[in-house]
């Protein structure tokens, strides 16, 4: 069974002497190894990432909340005195997306390395950016059967 965001999990003890916790669902995280969840628990207020096993209930709320969704930009770099190359990569939606930038240091500009990362990142997310309209264009057009027009 599944969490949502504001639902309840209740973990049962799986030692003698752990008693039974409760807490609320902050945030589902999803990962390739399965969701994780961020859980505020009600006798101390602290938080914990905890994988769900079969010593966790879930109690689902009866209010309808928004799903939060979280994922992570995987950002390698790359770069020699003159070249820099950066390559993005995000998983969502059962889908990969990756995306590819590039900075190139003019001989006569002084050597900064930061200027050549930050140009190459900002490059491959970009292009990534496009990759996820193009996407989510794709996926409407499916859905409505007709062609559609998305804008960033």
């Amino acid at each position: 069974m599944e969490a949502r965001v504001g639902d309840h999990v209740v973990l049962e003890g799986a030692k003698v002497g752990h008693g039974r916790r409760r807490g609320e669902v902050l945030e589902v995280l999803r990962g390739t190894s399965g969701d994780r969840y961020r859980v505020r628990w009600e006798q101390d207020d602290h938080e914990t990432v905890l994988a769900p096993g079969p010593d966790l209930r879930v109690e689902h709320t009866g209010e309808s909340k928004p799903e939060r969704l979280s994922m992570r930009v995987d950002l390698s770099v790359t770069e020699d005195a003159d070249h820099t190359e950066a390559l993005a990569r995000v998983h969502m939606c059962g889908r990969e997306f990756s995306a590819w930038g590039r900075a190139r240091r003019n001989p006569s500009d002084p050597t900064t390395p930061a200027v050549g990362e930050e140009l190459a990142v900002a490059r491959a997310l970009s292009e990534m950016s496009h990759q996820l309209v193009v996407a989510a264009a794709d996926s409407l057009e499916s859905a409505l059967g007709r062609p559609v027009a998305l804008h960033v």
